[in-house]
């Protein structure tokens, strides 16, 4: 009978630590991923700008919708929950470069959730707009290289 109240006791003192840790964790989160392909600027734009939904072709998103664009470079998204519900942002930046473009992400989003505030901060940060960016690259037929742009 002990061992049961030991387990129990167990349980919860985990429970409460991943709550305190996601109490500790930033309610707001930015994360960055940038892709590089040989496709033109204008190619990578169109994919880009057709995601309002979340496209047929990355499915594992959640539902966005566009709320502002700046063709041939830039669109801004909404993510919403299932409800409708806004829970971030999404800036989509398109750049031409010397040998094709590239395109980089920043997702703003707040989690209120303290338990998965807590699992996001040990590591699904950024992991978003990373699978977004390789079904980008696998729909164009390009490598993808997904990286995490630095500032300059």
């Amino acid at each position: 009978m002990n061992w049961i109240l030991l387990v129990m006791a167990a349980i919860v003192a985990v429970g409460l630590a991943m709550l305190a840790g996601g109490a500790m964790a930033p309610r707001e989160r930015v994360a960055a991923r940038a892709l590089t392909t040989p496709c033109p600027a204008a190619d990578l734009f169109a994919l880009l700008r057709a995601a309002d939904g979340p496209p047929r072709w990355c499915a594992n998103l959640p539902a966005m919708r566009v709320v502002h664009e700046s063709p041939p470079a830039t669109v801004h998204f909404e993510l919403v929950t299932d409800d409708g519900a806004p829970m971030g942002t999404w800036t989509v930046h398109v750049t031409e470069m010397a040998q094709g473009s590239k395109a980089t992400i920043v997702e703003a989003v707040a989690v209120p959730n303290l338990l998965l505030r807590f699992v996001r901060s040990i590591g699904g940060n950024g992991a978003r707009p990373e699978r977004f960016l390789v079904a980008v690259a696998r729909e164009l037929g390009v490598p993808a290289t997904v990286d995490t742009p630095t500032s300059s």
